[in-house]
């Protein structure tokens, strides 16, 4: 156990995972509007497709029959509707080929296990994950507080030789994780915690930097999180850059992704 860690935490270091065979795909991602008007866009995950809509009358099943056409390895495609509850689970409707929701993508050399029915996913944010590594100090220690299958922790430790605690309350999201860390080499170390984020079982300032990418909830963990951290990156859900100034603090804040018309994820880095 870490040092920095109590004893009460649970350390998931003996998780059984079954054993699964998955061509490995990279991320790539085209634009469909031009072809269906409606449709915004599309994104690839392993060997499952998952369609953006932007309405309702699209016959999404012939948007489905042409992109596995065009992309022979996809085994299924999806349409996307909302992230729902506490876990941030997608919610999706199945639409063509087999039904499969387990496979496993690479994302800036790090190979990801993910099992898209039971935690969030989005390839799209990979140059995001990529820039944050300018914000970890080699020998760090960082906590990835909502880190679902480990897309942030991954990245990190990937590439920098950091301690980093990746938590969540999601206990399929940490599996995924845990089966993450054995296809992969990585430079630094992690520990996998399960938590309920508002009580976060760590001493006052023990994390040199901590990642808050929880965009919808975010102002309601914002405290607990300044409590262990000497500096935070936060992700917030709304609709200007002044909205985020009044709800965490005023900092540089940068558009990262649209969520819709009027609403926005915001990154900023602000000191607590």
């Amino acid at each position: 156990m870490h040092p920095y860690l109590p004893a009460t935490v649970r350390k998931w270091t003996n998780l059984n995972l079954s054993n699964h065979s998955f061509s490995l795909n990279t991320m790539k991602t085209k634009r469909l509007s031009e072809f269906f008007p409606g449709v915004r866009s599309y994104y690839i995950v392993g060997e499952i497709a998952i369609i953006t809509p932007k309405r309702v009358n699209v016959d999404y099943n012939l948007v489905a029959e042409k992109i596995m056409q065009a992309h022979p390895k996809i085994k299924a495609v999806y349409l996307k509707k909302k992230v729902k509850g506490e876990l941030r689970t997608n919610e999706l409707e199945f639409l063509s080929g087999e039904r499969i929701s387990s496979t496993i993508y690479k994302e800036n050399g790090v190979l990801f296990y993910v099992d898209i029915n039971k935690v969030y996913v989005n390839p799209s944010l990979s140059g995001d994950r990529l820039k944050n590594l300018e914000l970890v100090e080699e020998g760090s220690t960082v906590l990835d507080a909502f880190t679902g299958y480990g897309a942030i922790a991954l990245n990190i430790a990937h590439k920098k030789r950091v301690y980093v605690v990746a938590g969540d309350i999601n206990i399929d999201g940490l599996y995924m994780l845990k089966k993450s860390l054995s296809l992969n080499k990585i430079k630094g170390m992690i520990d996998i915690v399960q938590y309920d984020a508002h009580h976060l079982p760590f001493r006052d300032k023990v994390f040199k930097l901590s990642f808050g990418d929880n965009p919808t909830l975010i102002i309601d963990f914002k405290e607990e999180l300044c409590r262990v951290s000497e500096n935070v990156v936060f992700y917030i859900l709304c609709e200007s850059e002044d909205k985020a100034n009044s709800s965490l603090g005023r900092t540089s804040w940068i558009k990262i992704n649209d969520y819709s018309k009027n609403l926005f994820i915001f990154k900023g880095l602000v000191r607590c």
